[in-house]
């Protein structure tokens, strides 16, 4: 008899306990989703922003400098995604 009283102080400890967790904050920041494009530099993969070819017969390209090298431009990091561009020009864009 003399040891029911713990019953109470337990479940008070492991109420008081709980109170401390939580499953995340309703306020939780979301990642931000970047969309984005990629090319093929020396063998590499490198991300570039999303470019706006979707449409046509000739392969997407871009360069970073006015005479500088043309790359082709994919929508995932595979080979077999390469996007397609209404015109045969690199459009010039900024790392």
């Amino acid at each position: 008899m003399k040891k029911l009283f713990l019953i109470p102080i337990m479940a008070l400890l492991v109420v008081f306990g709980m109170s401390f967790t939580n499953e995340g904050s309703e306020i939780e920041e979301q990642p931000e989703v970047v969309a984005s494009d990629y090319i093929r530099v020396n063998g590499n993969w490198q991300s570039i922003s999303e470019q706006d070819c979707n449409t046509g017969s000739y392969d997407c390209k871009v360069k970073f400098t006015e005479n500088g090298q043309e790359f082709r431009v994919y929508d995932e990091m595979d080979l077999s995604s390469l996007k397609i561009s209404p015109t045969p020009d690199a459009k010039l864009i900024t790392p």
